[in-house]
């Protein structure tokens, strides 16, 4: 046998270990790559562990789509329905705070218009003096009233349609006396 040099034997160790560590990784590459194909095998079996061929497979994904096809085909009705109510529920508001009168302040008096999708709906008015309070409720229809309308009515109608209020009172407009 010839002799072989210590550098000669750590060489050729140095290649073993590579090629051994090559294998190590390459195994487990395949042993990943079986995981896999197990899980995607398994997926094939029916609830109750039987085997299935693909067909099988096949049709019991076709009837879970044809059953969330339904169950969307439901949400969507329940969500146009839900849409419906919501235009027609009171749902946009402003509130306009003013001084009715010269003498009084802390503006006391206000309009508040209450407004579905479609611009229906009521304002009230509440109109504070030194002795007494009048309120009002005029109803709405498409931003409209078969009644006259104030300044602060008007502005409060405007301003609910336009989402501008959203709730906060807003300054009265200037009027002209």
């Amino acid at each position: 046998m010839p002799d072989l040099t210590t550098d000669q034997l750590t060489l050729a160790l140095a290649i073993v270990a590579t090629v051994a560590l090559l294998c190590v990784l390459f195994v487990l590459l395949l042993a990943a790559r079986l995981r896999n194909a197990r899980r995607e095998y398994m997926s094939l079996r029916g609830e109750d562990g039987e085997e299935r061929d693909i067909l099988s497979a096949m049709g019991r994904t076709i009837k879970r789509v044809q059953t969330l096809d339904g169950r969307i085909a439901e949400l969507s009705a329940a969500h146009k329905a839900h849409t419906a109510l919501s235009r027609r529920s009171m749902q946009k508001f402003a509130l306009v705070r003013y001084d009715a009168f010269e003498d009084m302040g802390g503006q006391l008096s206000f309009s508040a218009a209450v407004l579905d999708d479609h611009g229906d709906g009521i304002v009230i008015t509440s109109i504070n003096g030194r002795t007494e309070t009048r309120t009002y409720a005029k109803p709405i229809k498409e931003r409209q009233s078969e009644h006259n309308l104030s300044d602060e009515e008007r502005e409060a109608i405007e301003a609910a349609s336009s989402g501008v209020g959203r709730g906060e009172a807003l300054p009265a407009p200037s009027r002209s006396r």
